[in-house]
């Protein structure tokens, strides 16, 4: 491995707190994250947790996207299959090796191991991670008539030098045929590809992961609203396909940017009503129509570089239009397109309360409610706030890639809303069988007990300082790996075995003393780390099987560890 590519990887252990005397390990890390930053457009650091499987023959990363979201758990997929009609599906496969060549023969081995992985009966053994990655594959197959496409990827990293003209590009084709063979794929265009990493693509994908998000483009039918106070500039217009394009969609990976106000809601689908109205309208190629059909989109930017009609815009977000966007997305390559015009606000800002009054005013009028989004700004605001002033060195992310490009700031050290969501779900309303579940199920169901204006901020944050802790442990092998999997169990009964005394109401003024007993637990390391055994002791006695997913998901599952704390602790 060359000086370059190793000050990278440090790096990147640095920012991720790994363990630094665990270098393949973290090169394979490096290179999962790396390449699905630029592959996923809406990627949650924490999901990279869960590509790692081991030392699995062939194989050491396995990764599978629905619609742009990691899936890891079965139910996940039958969330899916009850909220979507139609999904896109990509698996994604990872082998590293930091040898400064590319070897023929691992290649080969990568790829044979794929192929048995894809045989509803594969005749090599699997770690139980790959097995349980097997097992999600199956359920997939039992949905392909839902599936509108299933892709495949392959990558094969080193941090030597690739050329082209060498065997392994032979073997890469030869290998890519008998992949296309297998009869899974449903359509000739669906995505079968082995792409080989190499030094320089490393380096370059692990740049384009960290940098700022900027967005340019040419916006000339526009109009300066009137001079508003804490905002540098404002227009309405309209702008054509061909220049949204530019704003919504990376050019180098021909994927929707993670541009949109996601932690309010993500795309319902195509086959949501609304959606359903705008995709027909564009398929029937009423370009005109849709300009006075459609509410319009507002982007929200803290700077503006360019001058005149060039805008380049600095950590910019759409919120409003996520649907609207994700709909012209799938549709980009009708005939005509380009010709579309949308409605757009756009809206220069570095204020914070500007902001998040906008995102209120623009986004009462659709199904989600205008105390919803209050909680979700205001709550959020102060919850962010409390965060800096506990002094630990946790931030919380209330919005997407907040403090992503900050150097200062390590990865670990940042609580994204949807960890927050499934840390509190499973440690004060005690379901964590339920937060391993599809993300957007999971917000719709759990919507009016969490972000509750009335809430204390003090269990909300001690769920996301839990969480940071087992994270640490777990890195630096002070806990089991095999325990992650239940890790949202693990934070319910760290509550329960170290709570002074009964959980009070969310509301109650009691939060404060009850949440400070348990927070001197947690910060101090040895008694925590002791703490979070006691807790591992109890899903050990319980005879659970913690290697089946299927027993992690259950409510049976949780009621039987809550029975064997009473029974321990009681």
């Amino acid at each position: 491995m060359d000086i370059i590519i190793e000050g990278y990887l440090k790096r990147f252990v640095d920012d991720f707190e790994l363990d630094k005397s665990e270098k393949e390990i973290n090169f394979e890390k490096f290179c999962h994250y790396s390449i699905l930053k630029n592959e996923l457009s809406f990627l949650d650091d924490n999901d990279l947790d869960d590509v790692g499987v081991g030392k699995n023959k062939g194989i050491d990363g396995i990764c599978f996207s629905i619609d742009g979201n990691i899936i890891t758990s079965l139910n996940e997929i039958e969330d899916l299959s009850v909220t979507k009609r139609n999904f896109d599906i990509t698996i994604y496969f990872f082998q590293a090796k930091t040898s400064p060549k590319f070897e023929d023969s691992e290649i080969a081995n990568f790829c044979d191991t794929v192929i048995d992985f894809l045989s509803e009966k594969p005749k090599y053994s699997f770690t139980s991670e790959t097995k349980e990655y097997h097992n999600l594959y199956l359920e997939i197959l039992k949905l392909l008539s839902y599936v509108k496409s299933f892709n495949c990827k392959l990558f094969y990293c080193s941090t030597g030098t690739w050329n082209n003209e060498t065997s392994c590009a032979t073997t890469i084709e030869k290998k890519k045929e008998i992949l296309k063979s297998t009869g899974n794929f449903k359509n000739k265009t669906d995505i079968v590809e082995i792409i080989p990493v190499d030094n320089e693509k490393l380096r370059k994908l692990f740049d384009r992961a960290n940098q700022p998000l900027n967005t340019e483009f040419t916006f000339s039918r526009k109009i300066a609203l009137k001079e508003i106070n804490k905002v540098r500039e404002s227009y309405i217009g309209i702008l054509p396909f061909k220049e949204y394009k530019e704003v919504i969609i990376d050019s180098a990976s021909g994927k929707l940017k993670p541009l949109f106000y996601d932690n309010v809601r993500d795309f319902l689908g195509i086959d949501e009503e609304v959606n359903d109205k705008i995709n027909h309208t564009l398929q029937e190629k009423q370009y005109a129509l849709f300009q006075l059909l459609n509410n319009g989109i507002t982007i929200i930017a803290e700077d503006n570089k360019g001058r005149g009609d060039k805008f380049i815009l600095t950590n910019s977000q759409i919120v409003n239009g996520c649907q609207t966007s994700n709909v012209l997305f799938l549709n980009k390559d009708l005939e005509g397109i380009d010709s579309l015009f949308i409605p757009i606000k756009l809206i220069i800002t570095d204020d914070p309360d500007i902001r998040d009054r906008v995102i209120v005013s623009t986004n009462n009028q659709t199904e989600i409610k205008e105390e919803q989004l209050l909680a979700l700004t205001s709550f959020q605001k102060g919850l962010e706030e409390f965060y800096k002033y506990m002094g630990d060195g946790l931030y919380y992310e209330r919005r997407k890639s907040q403090y992503t490009y900050d150097p200062s700031i390590k990865k670990k050290s940042i609580v994204d809303i949807r960890e927050q969501i499934k840390s509190y779900v499973a440690m004060f309303l005690e379901e964590p069988h339920v937060v391993s579940g599809y993300f957007g199920k999971v917000y719709k169901d759990r919507k009016s007990s969490i972000f509750n204006k009335d809430h204390k901020f003090d269990p909300y944050y001690l769920s996301g300082l839990l969480q940071y802790m087992f994270k640490h442990f777990l890195n630096s092998k002070k806990i089991e790996r095999k325990y992650n999997k239940a890790r949202y169990h693990l934070f319910m009964l760290f509550r329960k075995i170290t709570e002074p005394n009964e959980k009070p109401n969310p509301t109650d003024k009691k939060n404060k003393a009850y949440c400070d007993a348990i927070l001197k637990i947690i910060k101090n390391e040895s008694k925590c780390l002791k703490h979070f055994n006691n807790a591992i002791e109890v899903i050990d006695s319980s005879e659970i099987n913690i290697d089946d997913p299927k027993e992690i998901y259950k409510k049976s599952t949780t009621n039987a560890l809550i029975e064997e704390f009473n029974k321990i602790y009681k």
